[in-house]
């Protein structure tokens, strides 16, 4: 393999180093910032390593240097061979990152209590930093201090940093624990992940490096390949927040928030709080923050795509990470945006080539963005008239 080439080691069940993939034909790895990252290896059949790529299995994959890549469970083992192949054939295997186990658990009302025992509707954070909320949440419901029957052995929880500003807001019942994560994390402004740390899974919040004065991409830099920039409309420019009307009686305020681009556009959205206890003291925190979030999801955006490629003075794992805001070159003017994700690729007979996408160039399209908003409009209803049938 060329001295650029990823580090491939392969772990058992019990996260146990069991050997060394150092004859793969081909490896693409994409970590992605607050979501779940993929793998795709291949390796020849007759391989002595093959007999190591099974389900339950897993992958650490590294730089040259050793820096960590990611690390996470093998999904998938597919074989195949062609009439013209002398030998055994092929296999490719799919994984995921390790951040997917957050994806397993959903937030209980009352994660201290058996099933039968969640008489809650919300299970509610009350003004506490943000990391400190996240954490508590993935100890409770899957971490150490989860229920046995419902407890990870394997996943521990890094030193809390106290990160991120202080938030109030109540979660419905059983909402994606992956989900929660990611809204609490993108408004905070912090990253989190799962990687393996010796011989467990770890839950780690951090908080992304501004690099946009050092890692700067441009054309005439020569570490850029292509890039667009794209502006979307608003969605949300007022939010109407109503709270109480079912035990206690309604409360409704409006939060408004030009758009620079459109200041004279009027977009109402309503957000749904009727679960909050209207007489609870923190009522004007929470009510604020909800409008918050509302009108930080509607609003309009400008999205930067590029596609930047390593070069000596500036590369992936050392000089910037998913996560980090960087600069690029746009026309004339130098724009900033957060990387997402990143694409390493890396065959027998070449080194490691680098890709980021920075921005996103399909989360936040106009299409796409009318449909995140139609399917949230779609899940309040559906959980008005659960209350409503409750």
């Amino acid at each position: 393999m060329p001295s650029t080439a990823l580090r491939v080691y392969v772990r058992n069940p019990a996260l146990e180093r069991i050997g060394q993939v150092d004859d793969y034909t081909s490896l693409t790895v994409m970590p992605r910032y607050n979501a779940i990252g993929s793998f795709v290896l291949e390796i020849s059949a007759d391989s002595g390593k093959a007999n190591l790529m099974a389900e339950g299995n897993g992958l650490i994959i590294r730089t040259a240097d050793g820096t960590l890549v990611d690390s996470g469970p093998i999904r998938t083992v597919d074989w195949s061979r062609s009439k013209d192949d002398s030998g055994a054939g092929k296999l490719t295997v799919g994984g995921v990152s390790d951040t997917e186990v957050l994806a397993r658990y959903t937030c209980w009302p009352a994660p201290g209590s058996a099933i039968g025992s969640q008489a809650d509707a919300v299970y509610k954070i009350s003004a506490t930093v943000a990391e400190t909320a996240m954490r508590t949440l993935v100890n409770a419901n899957a971490g150490p201090g989860a229920l046995a029957a419902r407890k990870n052995p394997l996943l521990t929880l890094a030193a809390n940093g106290n990160r991120g500003p202080t938030i109030t807001r109540q979660l419905n019942q059983f909402d994606s624990l992956l989900a929660v994560l990611t809204d609490i994390a993108n408004a905070a402004g912090l990253g989190f992940r799962v990687v393996q740390v010796e011989s467990g899974l770890q839950f780690q919040v951090y908080e992304p490096a501004d690099l946009s004065g050092t890692a700067r991409f441009a054309f005439d830099l020569g570490n850029l390949t292509d890039a667009n920039y794209t502006t979307t409309p608003p969605t949300c420019t007022r939010a109407v927040v109503v709270s109480g009307g079912q035990s206690t009686p309604r409360v409704c305020k409006t939060v408004d928030r030009a758009d620079p681009l459109f200041p004279g556009l009027l977009i109402e959205q309503f957000v749904d709080l009727t679960s909050v206890d209207t007489a609870s003291v923190d009522l004007v925190a929470q009510m604020d923050q909800a409008a918050e979030e509302a009108l930080a999801a509607g609003a309009g955006q400008g999205s930067l795509a590029i596609s930047p490629i390593d070069i000596p003075l500036l590369q992936y794992g050392r000089d910037y990470s998913v996560g980090d805001t960087v600069s690029a070159k746009v026309r004339d003017s130098w724009m900033t945006d957060v990387v997402r994700e990143v694409t390493l690729s890396c065959t027998a007979g070449d080194g490691t080539t680098v890709k980021a996408a920075v921005g996103s160039t399909d989360g936040d399209g106009t299409v796409a963005r009318i449909y995140k908003y139609l399917a949230q409009v779609k899940k309040d209803v559906g959980r008005l008239k659960t209350r409503k049938a409750a």
